[in-house]
């Protein structure tokens, strides 16, 4: 009896643990991120090279056609950009800083193993 409700407290507390651990994960976390801005399909898929000056008419015109944005750091870590909950989508306003590094503040979650910035403001990096 006494190896039951050892059995049952465990249980119950590794759900609440748990639970606390996803409630937090839902929040995500207020950062600065700093990166190039490109979008995503032509970074995927390796077209026109995907990044850079040389892909700026392109990433320019795949932003105001509505494909995804993202921020590339340094380190070679790939953020989707989304605007946050309320804000109008960004991707006319972000599209004439393609091929450019920017400092962009959000909230970043992890959405099955994406890294998801819902961005609340940015601006070129000094």
């Amino acid at each position: 009896m006494k190896h039951a409700v050892r059995v049952y407290l465990l249980f119950f507390v590794s759900i609440f643990v748990f639970g606390i651990a996803a409630s937090q994960d839902k929040k995500g976390t207020d950062v600065t991120l700093k990166g190039e801005l490109i979008d995503i399909k032509c970074y995927s898929s390796g077209m026109g090279g995907g990044r850079g000056e040389e892909h700026q008419d392109c990433a320019i015109q795949c932003m105001k056609g509505g494909l995804p944005v993202g921020l590339l750091d340094d380190k070679g870590t790939l953020y989707m950009l989304v605007p946050k909950k309320g804000m109008k989508g960004g991707n006319e306003a972000l599209a004439e800083h393609a091929a450019h590094t920017l400092t962009v503040k959000g909230t970043l979650q992890d959405k099955g193993g994406m890294k998801v910035l819902h961005y609340t403001s940015f601006e070129m990096a000094k």
